[in-house]
């Protein structure tokens, strides 16, 4: 399975790197400086993770991932930012980021492994829901509650 990401940030070096870092890696990678193009993408395409800046000219990440969630809910949305405070994280958490890294990468191989991880949670969801189309009974109540 290609996983697909999409990469939002208004930062070119960061786009071209992070598309070639991760195109080598197998992912088939979408990147746009355009947070509005970006959820018009996610309308139109399937993307398991979403790597995005918080801070952005126009509309901000944080805006841009709440937008994501309503068109595309499980998506993973992974936070990038440069400045941060502790109160941006927990505003992206309760918002449904799945995770929150600072720029400048330290470790690109570290990125790796949470994209990744991201990506197989989707996977797992995406297998979960063909079973419980399979089999209509709620796939984990019916696992939870064998006598049921």
């Amino acid at each position: 399975m290609v996983f697909k990401l999409i990469v939002v940030d208004d930062e070119e070096q960061i786009l071209q790197a992070l598309s070639t870092f991760f195109g080598l890696r197998g992912y088939e990678v979408m990147t746009t400086s355009n947070p509005e193009e970006a959820l018009e993408r996610m309308r139109m395409e399937k993307f398991h993770v979403a790597l995005i800046d918080i801070n952005m000219p126009r509309v901000t990440g944080i805006e841009l991932l709440k937008q994501i969630k309503e068109v595309r809910p499980t998506v993973q949305v992974i936070m990038m930012t440069a400045y941060t405070t502790i109160e941006k994280a927990i505003e992206c958490v309760e918002r449904g980021a799945s995770d929150y890294l600072l720029k400048p990468f330290q470790d690109l191989e570290e990125l790796a492994d949470i994209v990744k991880m991201a990506s197989e949670r989707v996977r797992r969801w995406e297998v979960v829901a063909r079973e419980s189309l399979r089999n209509p009974k709620d796939v984990t109540a019916h696992r939870l509650n064998p006598g049921a």
